[in-house]
């Protein structure tokens, strides 16, 4: 708080006492003094609001907080006291036969399309699919690997595929580097 303001401040005040002395001593019958009682307290409110918002440990008018927004963090579903992250993938096996189906387990899907793909250890695409729901189950999808896939490790990601403005994005929600293709 900068000096001079707490002097007005002070001054203020000390005016406010005296002005509620005279309408005390007045018995509350005198116009001039209620008025003037009036237009102090507004200036004493006024005077602490500027005082208190423009004061923040900075450099004056213009800084209204006292602190820095947070950064915006990844969207999670508030349940009671339990938080329950949306789109986030188990897999059962980190092991992929050619030819099977391979089971993803994907907890709380906010959408109908995902996408999986394959890469080989050096970034090269093997396989793209979009992963087929299960009939029985909410969580659960799988695609089928080609046949053909060549086998050692593999990386595999799953992307969540959505349109905005009529344009299809997709956005990666899991990458596993440990799969081994048999």
């Amino acid at each position: 708080m900068r000096i001079k303001y707490f002097f007005i401040y002070v001054a203020v005040g000390i005016a406010f006492l005296a002005v509620s002395l005279w309408v005390i001593l007045t018995s509350g019958k005198n116009a001039k003094a209620i008025s003037a009682k009036y237009k102090l307290g507004g200036m004493l409110l006024t005077t602490w609001a500027m005082l208190s918002a423009c004061t923040c440990n900075g450099v004056g008018p213009g800084i209204v907080t006292c602190y820095d927004v947070a950064k915006p963090e990844p969207p999670e579903v508030m349940c009671y006291d339990a938080v329950i992250k949306v789109n986030d993938v188990a897999l059962e096996s980190t092991t992929v036969k050619k030819g099977e189906k391979f089971p993803i387990r994907i907890q709380e899907p906010t959408g109908e399309t995902y996408v999986a793909r394959l890469f080989s250890a050096d970034g090269k695409e093997l396989q793209k699919a979009q992963l087929v729901k299960e009939e029985e189950s909410n969580w659960d999808f799988y695609f089928m690997a080609d046949a053909n896939l060549p086998a050692g490790k593999a990386v595999l990601s799953v992307e969540f595929v959505y349109k905005e403005n009529d344009e299809e994005k997709a956005d990666e929600i899991f990458r596993s580097e440990d799969i081994t293709i048999e």
